[in-house]
């Protein structure tokens, strides 16, 4: 029986020395002692700590360090005595202590603010011993400072409460909500005239979707078509230079032509003008023969006349075999030949050239190509138009001889009148009262003109 009882009284000792033992450790934490790491303490003298409790932590840099240990009412301030829990803490001797409160109901702290970094020598010094206060390095244990009360949060909303309720104030207030309503107006016009330039801007924007489209569209279709472009002139380039070798060895052929006939062409020309010569002094021979017959009819004797009239016919006749040499000269097959062969030629070397022209204008359309084909044109111009000139020339002869053939008839015709007077007795035959004379009519004889050149 005594047993259990003895157990039950050790057990309710055990228990009440395990709480004194928790209640030491709890007041002992709260005091903030440490068991082994001895603190130091700091005076600070404040012209108003209000807020400030004993109890209250000590922050270094933001981080709890220490507590306030007491504070001690004066005449001209309160003074506080802080404890640092550890010596191993070295503070700067010029730190800035301040009391600050955090929110309207957090409990104020004091709060220290180095404002400069311990060299090595100076964290090498122990705030405990004797060398601390003659360093003047550190802080050491019972220095004391001025401290600062800080920002209170009830002092700002009283001086706040006391600005707000100034008259200045309020009209300021008031002014700058009128100034704002006013700008808050401008904003909406102006946020209105934004969403319409905003609209504005949005079609000139699709406006210019639609020309970048286009001008996309157009660019495909430009470089389409300088690839069909491409394509037709690599078609047709064979073609094109076969026209141009052929363009140039008709020009040869020409060429080789005229060289070979110029030689002809000179002599036929040379015989035109000399026969062009010779009949224009036989028609001043005719006139003054047809002169001379008039007034010899009248006013000569018959066998005068008839002796002219034999030599005029001798004369007639010499022109007429001169004329029909040419006729034959110009008549000759080849030549004739030569010539249509000639004109053909250029026509169809005039033809082919304007094809060719077209062509390589349409497909190329290099000035300096066209320059080129123009001179050859001009050139092959000039070539039809000799080749007409020549055509009017023996177009000029066959005349000549048509009015040689008339001449002779006229001449015979009057031959035959001076052979009836001469067997009929009549010298001096005396025309009808009223009836002329007859004339005799030459034709008037022009050399040919030569045509403007259709080329040109």
């Amino acid at each position: 029986m005594l047993r259990p009882r003895t157990i039950k009284e050790g057990s309710v000792g055990l228990f009440a020395l395990l709480g004194l033992f928790i209640i030491g450790g709890i007041v002992l934490w709260l005091r903030g002692g440490a068991f082994g790491n001895p603190g130091y303490e700091v005076l600070v003298q404040f012209d108003d700590a209000s807020g400030l409790q004993v109890g209250g932590a000590v922050r270094y840099r933001g981080v709890p360090v220490g507590r306030v240990a007491k504070l001690i009412p004066g005449s001209n301030g309160i003074l506080a005595q802080l404890e640092i829990s550890s010596t191993q803490l070295r503070i700067p001797a010029d730190v800035q202590v301040e009391i600050s409160r955090y929110g309207l109901l957090g409990e104020a702290a004091i709060d220290m603010i180095p404002d400069r970094q311990l060299s090595e020598a100076a964290l090498a010094i122990d705030p405990l011993s004797a060398d601390c206060a003659e360093s003047d390095k550190i802080l050491c244990d019972g220095d004391e400072l001025e401290g600062q009360a800080g920002t209170q949060l009830t002092n700002s909303m009283a001086r706040l409460a006391q600005a707000y309720s100034e008259p200045e104030f309020v009209a300021d207030i008031n002014a700058t909500v009128k100034s704002a309503n006013l700008a808050a107006a401008r904003i909406a016009a102006m946020s209105a005239e934004i969403t319409a330039l905003s609209k504005t801007a949005n079609q000139q924007v699709r406006g210019f979707e639609r020309t970048s489209e286009a001008i996309a569209k157009a660019a495909d279709n430009a470089s389409l078509l300088t690839s069909r472009v491409d394509q037709v002139v690599q078609t047709n380039q064979g073609y094109i230079n076969r026209t141009i070798e052929e363009a140039s060895l008709l020009m040869v052929n020409l060429n080789q032509l005229v060289g070979e006939n110029r030689a002809q062409f000179n002599l036929t020309l040379k015989s035109i003008e000399t026969t062009n010569r010779d009949l224009q002094a036989i028609g001043q021979e005719i006139q003054t023969a047809v002169g001379t017959i008039n007034h010899g009819l009248a006013a000569i004797d018959t066998q005068k006349v008839t002796n002219d009239l034999a030599l005029l016919m001798e004369n007639a006749a010499v022109t007429s075999n001169n004329i029909r040499q040419i006729s034959n000269d110009l008549n000759d097959p080849t030549l004739m030949l030569t010539l249509q062969q000639t004109l053909d030629a250029a026509r169809l070397t005039f033809e082919n050239a304007q094809k060719i022209t077209s062509d390589v204008e349409q497909l190329t359309g290099d000035p300096a190509f066209r320059n080129n084909l123009r001179k050859l044109v001009d050139g092959l111009g000039q070539l039809v138009s000799s080749t007409e000139n020549l055509q009017d020339r023996v177009y000029t002869a066959h005349t000549l001889e048509r009015s040689g053939q008339q001449l002779r008839f006229q001449l015979d015709h009057q031959q035959q009148l001076a052979l009836y007077y001469e067997q009929w007795g009549v010298i001096n035959p005396v025309p009808a009262s009223g009836s002329p004379s007859p004339q005799i009519q030459t034709p008037k004889i022009k050399p040919p003109q030569p045509k403007e050149n259709q080329g040109k």
